[in-house]
């Protein structure tokens, strides 16, 4: 959306909410605001920004990195852009998330952190063979710029 905010439905009764990464929240921050227990039905607020992490891996050789460490195939043909698979990664629970930015293959990671640093730890491994290294939010945020 315009305004940088992701919805990941994971299943017919459970989404996530993704802000931009660039940090902004207002838009999170404004659903939450309108939430109340009188309209809500079935619908609550589970927030994950204390409890989740959130990896991004971009580049056209992101699908083989995550062959070594994910059973899902991640292939462009196989796994469009914006498709999601809650998967094992490495051994721990995750969603992945297909997110182009700027034209370029990119994959949002989300899981519990408590394991960030062991995922963390195997992604750095499982990029070497691939030429991969750590860029930061900044280049993400260039990279979405140019598309």
């Amino acid at each position: 959306q315009a305004n940088g905010l992701l919805a990941l439905r994971l299943a017919p009764t459970e989404a996530v909410l993704l802000a931009s990464l660039d940090g902004d929240t207002a838009a999170l921050d404004e659903i939450a605001a309108a939430w109340s227990i009188e309209t809500a039905g079935l619908c609550f607020p589970v927030p994950r920004m204390d409890s989740s992490f959130r990896f991004a891996v971009t580049g056209a050789q992101g699908a083989a990195m995550f062959a070594k460490l994910c059973a899902v195939d991640l292939r462009p043909r196989a796994f469009p852009d914006l498709a999601i698979a809650q998967t094992s990664v490495a051994r721990m629970n995750a969603i992945l998330c297909r997110r182009d930015r700027g034209g370029v293959l990119a994959y949002e990671l989300l899981g519990d952190w408590a394991s960030a640093e062991y995922l963390w730890a195997c992604l750095l491994d499982a990029m070497v063979e691939f030429g991969g290294r750590p860029v930061g939010r900044a280049a993400l945020a260039a990279l979405e710029a140019e598309g």
